[in-house]
C-alpha cells in the first residue's frame, strides 16, 4: 500500500513505526511517498517546532498508551484478530496483589496472581513480565476467562511480575534473576503447585528477561513466549543499546542452547527488530527445538502484542 501524508504547516518531523519514533525522527523535507504492507496497522505522529509530539489533524487516534498523539493508518487488508478483547470487557475476578520481601533486590516487591478457577491440584504456571501492562493493555484477564470457559486452554495460574527499574532489571541483572528463582517462584508455588508446565512470557525487554531466565534454567522452564524481544542486546555491550548490539540469544542458539525449550517468537514487520527476528528463526531451525516464529503487520506497540496474545496463549498451553 502506498502512503502519502499531508504535512501540517507546523510539523518539522515525522515520527512513526518505520522511523523508531523519537530515536530517528524523519525531517519533513525528506518525507516522500512510502509503502507499507496491505494488511498493516501503521502508527505515526508529528513533531512541531517546539519539540512536542502532536497528532495528525485529520488522523485516527491509535490508542497507543505510550504516545497519546499517535494516529493510525490501516491497510486495506488489515483485520484485527477476532479474539482480541475489547476494552469494555471486564475479567471475572480481581487480581490478587501479593507483597514479598526480596533480599536479593533489597526491597519489598509486589506481584499479582490471577486464577480463573479454583486451585484444585497442580496446574500450569505462566510467569508474565510487565504484569500491569499485560493486564491493563493486553487485557489478558478477560481473554483467559473466555478461553478457559470454552476449553480453548486448560485452567492455569497467571503470575504477573512487575519491574521497578525495568531497563536495569530486565537486562541480564543477576539480583533480578535470583529474586525470581529463589524468592518469587518458591513463594508462588508453595501456594499454587505447578504441574511441571512453567511458561515465561514477555514483550520487548520483558521478552529478553524471560529468555534469559529460561536459558539459565531449562530444567524449570519449558516454554517461552517472546513478543518483539529486545534480542539485539548482549551482556557486556557498552553502552547497552536495544537498537544495536551483539545479539546474545542468537549466539546462544548457534551454540546449541535452548534446544529443550519450546519457543514462540513474534515480531512486527514494521519494527527495527525484524531482521534480528529472522536470524533467530534460522538459528532455531537447527537446534531441534519446538518453535514458532510469527510476523505481524504492526510496529513495536501494544496493538501488535494484543493482536498476538490469543494465538500465543493457545500455543503456550496447547
Amino acid at each position: 500500500m502506498e502512503v502519502r501524508l499531508e504535512v501540517p504547516v507546523w510539523a518539522t518531523h515525522l515520527l512513526s513505526d518505520l522511523h523508531d519514533w523519537k530515536r530517528r525522527p524523519l525531517p519533513v523535507a525528506d518525507l516522500d511517498r512510502f509503502t507499507i504492507p496491505d494488511d498493516a496497522w501503521f502508527e505515526y505522529a508529528w513533531l512541531d517546532r517546539d519539540g512536542a509530539m502532536r497528532p495528525d489533524p485529520g488522523g485516527e487516534n491509535a490508542g497507543n498508551p505510550w504516545w497519546p498523539a499517535a494516529c493510525v493508518i490501516r491497510g486495506p487488508r488489515h483485520r484485527e484478530h477476532p479474539d482480541v478483547v475489547r476494552d469494555t470487557d471486564s475479567p471475572s475476578s480481581r487480581l490478587r496483589r501479593v507483597r514479598l520481601r526480596s533480599e536479593h533486590l533489597g526491597m519489598d516487591r509486589w506481584h499479582f496472581i490471577y486464577s480463573p478457577v479454583a486451585a484444585n491440584g497442580p496446574r500450569p504456571l505462566i510467569y508474565i513480565q510487565d504484569g500491569k501492562a499485560f493486564w491493563h493493555w493486553g487485557r489478558v484477564g478477560s481473554l483467559v476467562d473466555r478461553f478457559t470457559a470454552d476449553g480453548s486452554v486448560p485452567a492455569a495460574h497467571y503470575v504477573f511480575i512487575q519491574p521497578e527499574l525495568r531497563s536495569r532489571e530486565y537486562v541480564f541483572h543477576e539480583p533480578f534473576r535470583r529474586f525470581v528463582l529463589d524468592e518469587l517462584m518458591p513463594a508462588v508455588e508453595l501456594e499454587l503447585p505447578c504441574d511441571g508446565r512453567r511458561i515465561l512470557w514477555g514483550a520487548s525487554l520483558g521478552a529478553l528477561a524471560s529468555a534469559d531466565l529460561a536459558i539459565g534454567r531449562p530444567d524449570l522452564f519449558g516454554t517461552v513466549v517472546a513478543q518483539s524481544g529486545a534480542f539485539l542486546i548482549a551482556p557486556g555491550d557498552d553502552p547497552v543499546d536495544p537498537y544495536a548490539g551483539s545479539e546474545w540469544l542468537l549466539s546462544r542458539f548457534r551454540a546449541g542452547d535452548g534446544g529443550g525449550i519450546r519457543w514462540r517468537l513474534e515480531c512486527g514487520r514494521l519494527e527495527w527488530l525484524i531482521d534480528s527476528h529472522r536470524r533467530l528463526e534460522h538459528a532455531l531451525s537447527v537446534t531441534g527445538a519446538e518453535y514458532a516464529c510469527i510476523e505481524h503487520p504492526y510496529g513495536h506497540n501494544w496493538a501488535n502484542w494484543r493482536h498476538g496474545i490469543p494465538d500465543a496463549l493457545k500455543w503456550a498451553l496447547g
